[in-house]
């Protein structure tokens, strides 16, 4: 993840607009940081099917 940061940062600084805040660019870099953190799980096969998903979520709600 710490390799992308700078691709992040530029990403992020080139949508930014007068109004934009320091919050605005801490959600966005959140936002990207959780895409990156799902897509290697899903490359590491640490994701549900939506048939597991709805089989676990009828356990928890017992």
């Amino acid at each position: 993840m710490e390799s992308k940061l700078k691709e992040h940062l530029i990403q992020i600084a080139d949508q930014l607009t007068k109004e934009s805040t320091l919050e605005d660019v801490y959600e966005q870099l959140s936002l990207l940081a959780d895409i990156e953190k799902s897509e290697v799980q899903f490359e590491n096969g640490e994701t549900f099917t939506q048939t597991e998903a709805e089989q676990r979520s009828k356990e928890w709600l017992k």
